[in-house]
């Protein structure tokens, strides 16, 4: 009984000699077939150039009302301006963290023309939003740009080609030796039956 036990556990062991040895005498498939991987995705990251993709923003101050009666409260309240902006003039539109009267205005495209005159179409749309508020009030701080609007030089598609190449490198060296073992284990199926 005692034998049968020990003979089984045996064959529930993994060998690590043999697993070196067997991916010792196929090192030459491991490295071609790991190459082949790198050189196609080498190919892909260098040649694959997507459409260069710009983005532009703006950071802009909501104004605030200031009545005797009401105290001061802004123009707009900064989450609903934001999912204003959102929904009628499809622009991202942020809140900077432990800000109350902030909003950051943002772009993607693939024309830096058009990023600022969605921008500046945005801008007025709020100025003008904030303007029919404002009618009725003696004592406000009107909503205004900070600063200029600002269009990276730089796409922020630019594909990480070094990136690519290693991770295809890795996956392939894995992926070789992977298949180095299935195909050493259907062989020693074969050799059973």
């Amino acid at each position: 009984m005692q034998d049968i036990k020990q003979q089984c556990s045996y064959e529930d062991e993994i060998d690590l000699r043999e697993l070196f040895k067997t991916i010792w005498h196929r090192k030459y498939f491991i490295v071609s077939f790991t190459m082949i991987i790198t050189i196609f995705a080498g190919f892909y990251a260098f040649f694959k150039n997507p459409e260069p993709i710009y983005e532009g923003k703006v950071l802009f101050e909501i104004g605030e009302l200031h009545s005797e009666s009401f105290g001061t409260m802004y123009l707009d309240n900064p989450n609903n301006l934001s999912e204003i902006i959102k929904v009628k003039l499809n622009i991202d539109s942020t809140l900077p963290s432990k800000t109350n009267d902030l909003i950051e205005l943002s772009v993607k495209s693939i024309d830096k023309d058009n990023i600022r005159k969605e921008l500046e179409t945005a801008i007025d749309f709020i100025i003008n939003r904030h303007k029919e508020k404002v009618k009725f009030y003696k004592n406000y701080i009107m909503s205004k740009q900070i600063g200029k609007i600002k269009i990276d030089d730089n796409p922020i598609n630019k594909p990480k080609k070094k990136l690519i190449v290693s991770v295809a490198f890795i996956t392939g060296f894995i992926l070789s030796i992977f298949l180095v073992l299935l195909i050493d284990f259907i062989q020693s199926l074969k050799k059973d039956v």
